[in-house]
């Protein structure tokens, strides 16, 4: 519940009162300085936008700066004396409902991202007949600012910003959100140089409709392209792309975009190849800010893909930087061939992810050195795994290991893993699960590994019991869809629901005697009595990776057992090769085109 701060008297004039709120927040609507909320003190506003607040507050149970945003549209709401906030009239009361039912909807989608370019939210809750968003608190500056104390831009700081704000945008994109107000105010900079994307409180569903036009319409001129000033416009991907895109051309061509409305007819702004620095930037870089900023959304590209291939460079083989992590964290892999870490480097693998657990939580100190033995115990558990098979790295929430390779070696690390733990008195949870996984790079030369496979493996792992594996359906199946022996040794628990309100179908990893044994190092696993020789299958399996990706030793490995020569194992696996022409172009290469 909200309480009042101690200063504060229930019989103070309101004229008096509101004075204390302006000088504490600088608005009106604010909160006022000392004011606690739950567990949080409110110590400043630290922006006002159309839809809310965004205070810095102290959380006095964690001892730490946080950043708060309250839900407030001030055209359909204020603040009564009592703080509370109250609609305007019982007409814009419904149009408040509605937006304060849908800003806890995206304060539980916000929560579930999992990304360094992406501001952290903590927690939401209700409070004050409204809602508010706990944030992680960054240290930095603004773009704007930042870029007023720097000297001439080059080409490779301009990528250390775009590269993280690409990947962070395409993980909004992917769980189904726009952010809407991308600009340089909402860009920060932290210390280290890294950038991290702020300010939610204009994202919106993709496709989402109905009300929309009765909330205040968000436009940063010069950032937002046409669609956005239309309560009806078609806002997509695009959309956000423009606006970045728009960040990029004022920090290679020091000026501001011209508004959109504005470029509608006679485009009076100069492009940025024609004004940019091609020698410090690139042609292709320009010529990709253009693309984005071309007036017309159905001349865009659609996807943070396409404009990522676009401007930034890619890069492929040789060995990949260590991942974020501890001194004893296990080493990183690269990828097989074909994926490029500039273009995200997205796949689907099997994940586990692992944590150390007590009852009785240990000091800080205690807490580390379980959590040092922990990676050391991993890296040891997936040294029987061929090094091109998998990444590993080390959080603040435990060790992930993601599978590129045979997605029973999670199975077989967490059954090595659990054994050397159990010698050693230190208690497990274990999560594993099969999603999508982007390899990101990160400042300081490492990497990291994100997205819903990752988020999804960690969430589990926090609902499994000391020394128990919990495995996703999604993983299940799989392994009972490659004929594993392994996939009767689940026991189904059902569904549970993690703090974020997701729901997880979930089983009981039993134990198998056979998932101790490590996998082959070079063999592809394909079941014996197969009429192929270990040639072809190397050949075919090397050429289909090209167009697969890691998930090609899987689907050689299923389809092998399945067909009954070559040929017909060739047109199998170009079944799963989304493009009609590189289909051709594998079959050609394969020799059965």
């Amino acid at each position: 519940m909200a309480e009042r701060p101690v200063s504060e008297s229930t019989d103070r004039p309101p004229g008096k009162a509101a004075a204390e709120r302006r000088s504490a927040g600088g608005d009106l609507l604010a909160l006022p300085a000392g004011y606690a909320i739950n567990e949080y003190r409110i110590d400043r506003v630290l922006g006002c936008g159309g839809f809310g607040i965004t205070y810095l507050a102290h959380d006095t149970h964690l001892d730490c700066p946080v950043a708060i945003k309250e839900y407030l549209p001030r055209e359909l709401a204020g603040r009564d004396s009592g703080l509370s906030v109250r609609a305007h009239s019982d007409a814009s009361a419904r149009s408040f409902e509605w937006g304060l039912e849908r800003f806890l909807l995206e304060c539980r989608a916000l929560a579930s991202f999992h990304h360094p370019g992406i501001v952290r939210v903590l927690r939401y809750f209700r409070a004050n007949d409204t809602a508010y968003m706990v944030m992680e608190y960054e240290r930095g500056e603004p773009l704007d600012q930042w870029r007023a104390g720097q000297p001439a831009l080059d080409s490779a700081t301009l990528l250390r910003i775009v590269r993280p704000l690409l990947d962070g945008l395409e993980t909004i994109h992917n769980t189904g959100f726009l952010h809407r107000d991308i600009k340089p105010r909402n860009i920060y900079i932290r210390a280290d140089g890294s950038p991290v994307l702020l300010d939610f409180g204009a994202a919106r569903r993709l496709g989402s409709a109905g009300q929309e036009h009765l909330l205040t319409a968000v436009v940063t001129p010069g950032f937002a392209p046409a669609e956005q000033y239309q309560p009806d416009g078609k806002q997509g991907p695009w959309t956000d792309l423009y606006a970045l895109a728009g960040v990029m051309y004022w920090l290679v061509t020091g000026r501001l975009p011209t508004e959109s409305l504005a470029r509608l007819r006679e485009d009076p702004m100069p492009a940025a190849s024609a004004i940019g620095k091609p020698e410090v930037f690139g042609k292709a870089m320009l010529r990709a800010i253009d693309w984005a900023l071309t007036p017309d959304e159905n001349q865009r590209p659609l996807r943070v893909a396409d404009f990522r291939r676009a401007c930034l460079p890619a890069t492929a083989g040789g060995d990949a930087p260590p991942l974020a992590g501890a001194p004893h964290g296990p080493a990183a892999t690269q990828p097989p061939a074909g994926i490029s870490l500039a273009e995200g480097c997205s796949f689907i693998g099997a994940v586990l992810f692992a944590d150390v657990t007590s009852a009785n939580p240990p000091d800080e100190a205690a807490h580390q050195e379980q959590r040092g033995l922990l990676a050391t115990l991993v890296s040891q558990a997936v040294a029987t795994v061929p090094a091109s098979s998998r990444l590993a790295a080390n959080t603040r929430e435990g060790c992930a290991v993601c599978y590129v390779g045979d997605p029973e070696d999670a199975l077989r690390t967490a059954a090595l893993l659990g054994a050397s733990a159990s010698e050693r008195g230190l208690g497990l949870q274990i999560g594993i699960n099969l999603g999508p996984v982007l390899v990101q790079p990160a400042p300081g030369g490492r990497s990291r590994l994100l997205g819903d496979g990752v988020a999804t493996a960690f969430r589990v792992m926090r609902l499994s019991e000391p020394g128990q594996v919990l495995v996703t359906r999604a993983y299940v199946e799989l392994i009972a869809q490659l004929g594993r022996s392994a996939s009767a040794c689940f026991s189904r628990l059902g569904r549970r629901r993690d703090p974020q309100d997701r729901e997880h179908d979930l089983y009981h990893y039993t134990g198998d005697s056979q998932t101790g044994a490590p996998s082959h190092p070079g063999s592809p696993g394909v079941p014996p009595g197969v009429p192929f020789s270990d040639a072809d299958l190397d050949r075919i399996g090397k050429l289909f990776a090209r167009y697969i990706g890691p998930m090609s030793k899987v689907l050689l490995r299923r389809e092998a057992g399945q067909s009954g020569d070559l040929e017909v194992l060739c047109r199998a696996l170009a079944r799963h090769i989304d493009s009609a022409e590189q289909r051709q172009h594998f079959l050609r290469e394969a020799g059965v085109g």
